[in-house]
Formats: C-alpha cells, sequence, structure tokens
C-alpha cells in the first residue's frame, strides 16, 4: 500500500509540540486506538516533535496512513535541520533522551513503533515511525474518510490554529521561492562573469584587428549586463536601481574593454544619484554602452586622444534627458545618418529607445552628440 499522506505540522516552538499532541490524540482516537496504545503513541509523537524543536532548529511532522507486513498503521516522519545525531549516541545499547521531553528517547520510540527508522548527517535528522492500528481496522479507505473527518472537525474547533498553519505553510513556501530564486540569481552571475573573462582571454589572444574590435564590443555588451545584474541583486529590497551606479559600472568597463594601443580615450559621467525602475536603469546602461562603443570605433579616427562624456538631466516636468557626446571628427558631410544604420548597435539603441517611448536626436558640430528624451516617469 503507498503511504496516504493525512496532516502536517511545522515544528518551531513549543506551542507546536501541543498543536501536534492534539492532532496525534485526534487521530489516533478515529483510527481506534486503544486507551493504552493510544497513549503510547501520542507520547512518542510528542517526544520526535519536542527533538527535532530542542535539538534540530526546526522542523516538520508528517502524518500518513500506511502498513506494515500488510496490517494497517500510522505513519509519522519527523524531520528536521539541525546538524544531525552524533554516531556514538545512535548505539542501540544506549537511550537518546531529550533533556526537556518526558524521558522516551528515540530508543522509546523504537520500541513502540512497529517500524522504526532514522536518517541523519550534517544537514539534518529525518524519523520515520510506524504504529499499528487495531486488528479490527482494515479498510483503509473507511480509515481515511474517518481520519479525514476528524481533523475537519478539529481545524474547525479551533479556526485560528489551522489559519496560523495556513499562513506559516505561506510563508515557508515564499522563503523557499526566495532562496531558489537567489541560487538562481548567483548562478546567472556567475556565469556572465565567466562569459566576460573568456572573451577578454580570446581578446587578448586574438591577432587580427577585426576580431579584437568585434571581442570588445561583445564585451562591453556582456560586461553591461553583467553590471546590471550584480546591481539588481544589491537592490533586492527595491525594484529600483541608481542610474548613476550603473552607467558608471558601464563606463568602468568600456574603458576597460577598449584601453590599448596608442590611442587613450577618457570617459566623463555627469549624473546624480537618481533612482530609476530598474528595467529603465538597465535599459540606459545599454544604450549608453552602444554610444560608448560606437565613438570608441569612429570618433577618433587618427587621433591618440578624445573625451567622451555622458550627462543626464532631469527635466522640470519629470522627464529625463541622456546626452552621450565626445570630441571627436565628427561626421562628414555626405555621411549617411547614424541613427538609420543597420548595424547591431544602433537597432539595439533605436528599439530600446521605441520601447520607453522616447525621442532621439544626432547633431555633428564638434563631433558627435546623441541626445534622448524620456518621458515623465509614470
Amino acid at each position: 500500500m503507498k503511504p496516504t499522506h493525512l496532516t502536517s505540522v511545522n515544528l518551531e516552538k513549543g506551542g507546536d509540540i501541543a498543536t501536534l499532541r492534539q492532532i496525534a490524540l485526534t487521530l489516533t482516537t478515529a483510527m481506534g486506538f486503544a486507551s493504552f496504545e493510544r497513549t503510547r503513541t501520542v507520547t512518542a509523537a510528542v517526544e520526535l516533535a519536542r527533538n527535532a524543536i530542542e535539538h534540530g532548529q526546526k522542523g516538520r511532522a508528517r502524518f500518513s496512513l500506511t502498513e506494515v507486513d500488510g496490517k494497517l498503521a500510522l505513519g509519522l516522519t519527523v524531520i528536521d535541520q539541525g546538524r544531525g545525531i552524533e554516531k556514538e549516541k545512535l548505539d542501540p545499547t544506549r537511550d537518546i533522551v531529550s533533556t526537556s521531553g518526558m524521558g522516551l528517547g528515540l530508543r522509546g520510540v523504537q520500541r513502540i513503533a512497529a517500524r522504526f527508522d532514522v536518517d541523519t548527517g550534517p544537514e539534518g535528522t529525518r524519523v520515520h515511525a510506524e504504529f499499528l492500528l487495531p486488528d479490527c481496522q482494515s479498510d483503509a479507505a473507511e480509515i481515511k474518510a474517518k481520519a479525514q473527518q476528524a481533523l475537519d472537525s478539529y481545524s474547525a474547533k479551533d479556526p485560528t490554529a489551522a489559519l496560523t498553519e495556513q499562513n506559516r505553510e505561506l510563508s515557508e513556501s515564499i522563503a523557499d521561492r526566495d532562496l531558489l530564486m537567489q541560487e538562481l540569481h548567483h548562478r546567472t552571475g556567475n556565469n556572465l562573469a565567466l562569459i566576460v573573462a573568456l572573451i577578454r582571454m580570446s581578446k587578448s589572444q586574438a591577432k587580427a584587428e577585426e576580431t579584437r574590435q568585434v571581442l570588445r564590443e561583445l564585451e562591453t555588451r556582456v560586461g553591461s549586463l553583467s553590471k546590471a545584474h550584480e546591481l539588481m541583486q544589491r537592490s533586492t529590497a527595491t525594484t529600483d536601481l541608481d542610474l548613476a551606479d550603473m552607467l558608471d559600472e558601464v563606463a568602468k568597463n568600456a574603458e576597460r574593454a577598449f584601453t590599448g594601443g596608442d590611442q587613450t580615450v577618457g570617459i566623463k559621467l555627469n549624473c546624480p544619484p537618481l533612482l530609476l525602475d530598474n528595467k529603465l536603469a538597465v535599459d540606459i546602461g545599454l544604450i549608453v554602452g552602444e554610444l560608448i562603443t560606437n565613438a570608441y570605433k569612429h570618433a577618433f579616427v587618427g587621433r591618440e586622444r578624445g573625451l567622451i562624456t555622458i550627462a543626464v538631466k532631469r527635466e522640470d516636468d519629470d522627464g529625463l534627458t541622456l546626452r552621450v557626446f565626445d570630441d571627436g571628427v565628427g561626421l562628414p558631410e555626405d555621411a549617411p545618418r547614424p541613427e538609420r544604420s543597420n548595424s547591431l548597435g544602433w537597432r539595439m539603441i533605436r528599439t530600446l529607445t521605441f520601447q520607453h517611448e522616447a525621442t532621439l536626436s544626432v547633431r555633428s558640430d564638434d563631433g558627435l552628440s546623441v541626445d534622448i528624451r524620456f518621458p515623465p516617469m509614470t
């Protein structure tokens, strides 16, 4: 027979032991345990729960309907998150007795139970015990129905306890989800950092200048995403990012990617501390990364030095103006408009600008200037 789950109880504090005792009493009564066997089974359940709280930090008890050698039994599994039980304490000649319990100990539970297993290690302990039902109780479906009806009656008598348990289960599931998300973000961050490192290694070993140029652009793009992810992880308590921090990281990453050779190009950032929705901040960071890359590639041909400036200004109507300009060679008079270019970089810039309903303009006076006006934040 496959074990059938009946109910579970979280074990974190002393009051939880009283709840478990009442549930164990409710189940053993519904299942027809005689008075003596009912008392022994409830006492064993309380002892296991007390051990989980006392030695295992916190735990969870799970009741089930199962069978032992063809006979129906009440199953109880208690798990905790402690450091495990020392091997010498599992010596069958010694009893394990809780310091504040009723003195029954694990060995006492083992003597009462028809089946008893302990699985313990540094990550915690799992104790499983099964207690035989009276021989006259042989219809599993009927026993399950009686047990469920008794549990429903118990919950109806104490709705506060049921609601507390439901809230705790919800909090536990949220905590588990948050832990999984943290692990996912951690692995994502590590993978992005590894990709950036591999790109830099390939760039240093590349022979052709064209290959190095492509790898520089790729390093800037992936590096911007990596820094954006890192900043979002630092601000998990909010959905906002500081745009100044974001752009500072993008500028440093670009300087690192394009440093080398005889040319010296600096990047100047003028941006006050400015909290923005993280998607908008990341998208602005990607736009700036592409504009910096374009400036490095085209603005300083034949020059030894140059300066790229990034300026951000909050407007009176709560809109935002981003300006990226350089003191480079500018555009030849017959040059095609860069904002209509079909290059990957400009397609990204146009797409991200459009997504935020912003307007883009390009001027070529002393160098090239790109202005993007973002509408007021809603």
